[in-house]
Order: C-alpha cells, then sequence, then structure tokens
C-alpha cells in the first residue's frame, strides 16, 4: 500500500519492504519514494501532514550515509568517497535549483 492506495502488482524494480524491514511497526507511514530511469528521475511524496519540512531534510541525510555505505559494500571504493560523490550530485542538483529560481542560466 503507498500513499494509502493498494497496488494490485509490484514494479519489478521495487525494493521489498518485508525483506528490507522485516519489523515494520504498523505506526510506520511512507514519506517518500524515489525512482529514476534513463531519462528521468520520480518522486513521490506523501502524508505531508504528518511530517514537518525538518523531518524530510533529515531522513535524506540519514539516506545519503545509508546509501554511501551500500554503495561502498558493493563497489569496494571506501565510505568517505561515496559520501563525497554523493553530496557533489546533492550540491550540483542545488546550485541548478537555485539558478533556475533566480532566472539565470546554468553556468
Amino acid at each position: 500500500m503507498m500513499f494509502g492506495l493498494r497496488r494490485p502488482q509490484i514494479h519489478p524494480g521495487e525494493i521489498s519492504l518485508r525483506q528490507s524491514f522485516p519489523n515494520l511497526t504498523d505506526d510506520a507511514f511512507e514519506v517518500a519514494r524515489f525512482w529514476v530511469s534513463q531519462e528521468r528521475s520520480f518522486v513521490a511524496v506523501g502524508y505531508p501532514e504528518k511530517w514537518e519540512p525538518e523531518l524530510l531534510g533529515s531522513i535524506l541525510v540519514e539516506s545519503i550515509h545509508t546509501a554511501a555505505v551500500a554503495y561502498s559494500a558493493r563497489t569496494g571504493i571506501s565510505e568517505q568517497i561515496a559520501l563525497s560523490r554523493i553530496f557533489s550530485g546533492f550540491d550540483s542538483e542545488r546550485a541548478n535549483l537555485a539558478s533556475e529560481q533566480s532566472g539565470m542560466p546554468n553556468q
């Protein structure tokens, strides 16, 4: 169930909650879901009435660290290098967003 909607089938790229979090409690709720294809990314954010923006920021930082650990384990590069590369992408996207909001072309 995502955002209160029951889905009849699972997407082949979906992360299994049962395998990843077998002890997920009933009071847990999904805040966001991220998908990426070769053409674009997709972000779904749900239940904004249940959380404050700072919570999403905190979860994103935790996600970045968890991703660096996972990427390091999978590729053999250090967690610090993986973390640095993730933050580089984060900073680049923030700069793109800032230039779009200011009406300035990306440089």
